[in-house]
């Protein structure tokens, strides 16, 4: 069967009609989609407060409420990605706890795939960003960090390693499914050959670290 990944509009949005009366919270959500989108298909830099404003079919005014800034926006709209994978990746360890890193790795990814399907792949992107916006990569790095900090305590009790060793292991996990999951978003895999190509490559990365403890994680549990 034919993987699905995530769509990519020909043009910009459009604002449509007379503005809807929503509630505040789902306004903001709205304003999110919008943005989130606008960064998917044309890049970090549509994504401005007027840009916004007329995907949305609303007032910059309107926008300014919620985000007194441009730097208020993206951080947002990082932060709700980074919020439905960390949903995802509950769901999806609660329908298949890992057993051990690799585990943890295939389960990461699938949560990856869910989230950039329904949100798009440009808040994916952004987040540990090594572009050539110095602030808005300080924003992904730091909101990628608070992403899988709650991570290294298990990743400790699993392997036996301090919390430094613990903390350069979630991101060899993050790393292993960046590698696929960038190639995934542009169409040059299938999502099931970005889960294998991810949980083979995290098992390489944890023989080659010639780290005892780490080694011991395929026989560990994440419980």
């Amino acid at each position: 069967m034919a993987s699905t990944r995530p769509r990519r509009s020909a043009g910009r949005p459009r604002a449509g009609g007379a503005r809807r009366r929503l509630a505040p919270g789902d306004r903001r959500r709205d304003l999110l989609r919008a943005a989130a989108r606008l960064l998917t298909e044309h890049g970090v830099d549509s994504v401005q407060i007027g840009e916004v404003a007329t995907a949305s079919g609303v007032s910059r005014q309107l926008v300014y409420r919620f985000f007194p800034s441009r730097r208020a926006l993206i951080k947002a709209v990082l932060e709700d990605f980074a919020d439905a994978l960390t949903r995802e990746f509950g769901r999806h360890a609660l329908d298949r706890l890992p057993a051990n890193l690799e585990e943890a790795t295939r389960v990461f990814v699938e949560a990856a795939c869910d989230t950039i399907q329904a949100q798009g792949a440009g808040p994916w992107h952004l987040l540990d960003s090594k572009g050539p916006d110095p602030e808005v990569g300080e924003l992904g790095r730091a909101i990628m960090a608070r992403l899988i900090a709650p991570w290294h305590a298990r990743i400790s009790r699993v392997t036996g390693v301090g919390e430094r060793e613990a903390a350069i292991v979630a991101r060899m996990l993050v790393a292993a499914g960046r590698a696929v999951l960038d190639q995934w978003c542009a169409g040059q895999i299938s999502r099931a050959d970005a889960v294998s190509y991810a949980t083979r490559g995290m098992t390489a990365l944890l023989e080659m670290s010639g780290n005892g403890h780490v080694s011991l994680a395929q026989s560990k549990t994440l419980r």
